[in-house]
């Protein structure tokens, strides 16, 4: 696996990942801009649960109150069950506050509901998703990234390194890249929605070679692309599978990069397509 230091940014929106097979793909990185949308949504969407669970808590409190509350005997103390009420309120409000992160970065493969919205996703620094430790870390940093307030150090620390990484991401070693757009299976086949590059275009096989395929290989092929649309696979397999069917096709690929296998693969998708010609 690469290290950080075979890392290197493009243009400051791109960063660069060589591995040690010297084949190359890089990823957008997300803005200042786009974060700041994203922590406003996930923020507004965590005051939100908040502010629901402490109505509830007012209308538990309330019903417990109404049927006794379970009193102690003792003035001034809480009743047992309004001990239990309370202790519950304290243990979801720690929950929602530091498990909102945790859950949905894991379960999403790195996006939370304002990254969705906002485009952007936490990969590792070697192009793979966040695992739990990643994600433990960079939240657990929240806190120095939000003083003196409202994420005033993390937007600092943002702004004056050129991969916009904040605290967190700098210690669990993490960044935020932005969210390819979403490519349908049913437009592979309409080069009008994505144009083939020239280079993509020249090495395509005519009818018979593309006929070499089977309807296996042109299933990957639309799979692995909607999964690397989604952000759910790994770059470094679609450069593996676009060498695979180069190699089947006995033709060359444009380029060394991702992007040129991508184009490649959705190329190839298209061209099977079009041989097929329509159902």
């Amino acid at each position: 696996m690469e290290s950080p230091s075979d890392l290197r940014p493009l243009d400051g929106d791109e960063y660069t990942i060589a591995t040690p097979e010297n084949v190359t793909f890089d990823f957008q990185i997300a803005g200042i801009g786009s974060r700041f949308i994203g922590a406003l949504i996930d923020t507004f969407l965590i005051v939100l649960l908040l502010f629901l669970l402490n109505i509830l808590l007012g209308v538990a409190l309330s019903a417990v109150s109404e049927n006794g509350g379970g009193g102690t005997g003792f003035p001034g103390q809480p009743g047992s069950v309004t001990g239990l009420v309370i202790a519950l309120y304290a243990l979801i409000n720690f929950g929602l506050f530091w498990g909102y992160y945790l859950v949905f970065e894991l379960g999403w493969q790195g996006q939370t509901p304002g990254k969705r919205l906002a485009g952007t996703r936490v990969v590792k620094l070697d192009g793979s998703g966040p695992g739990f430790l990643e994600v433990a870390i960079r939240n657990l940093v929240r806190l120095v990234d939000f003083l003196p307030v409202a994420y005033a150090l993390g937007f600092v620390t943002m702004f004056f390194n050129r991969n916009v990484r904040r605290l967190g991401d700098f210690a669990a070693g993490t960044l935020v890249i932005r969210q390819p757009d979403t490519v349908r299976l049913d437009a592979l086949a309409q080069p009008t929605l994505r144009k083939a590059t020239p280079a993509a275009d020249a090495i395509l096989p005519d009818t018979r070679t593309i006929r070499r395929l089977s309807g296996d290989d042109y299933q990957l092929i639309c799979a692995l692309l909607d999964r690397q649309a989604r952000g759910r696979a790994n770059p470094a397999l679609t450069l593996r599978l676009a060498h695979a069917i180069a190699a089947e096709l006995e033709t060359p690929l444009p380029g060394p990069t991702w992007r040129d296998a991508h184009q490649f693969l959705y190329s190839v998708a298209a061209a099977y397509r079009q041989a097929a010609g329509p159902p």
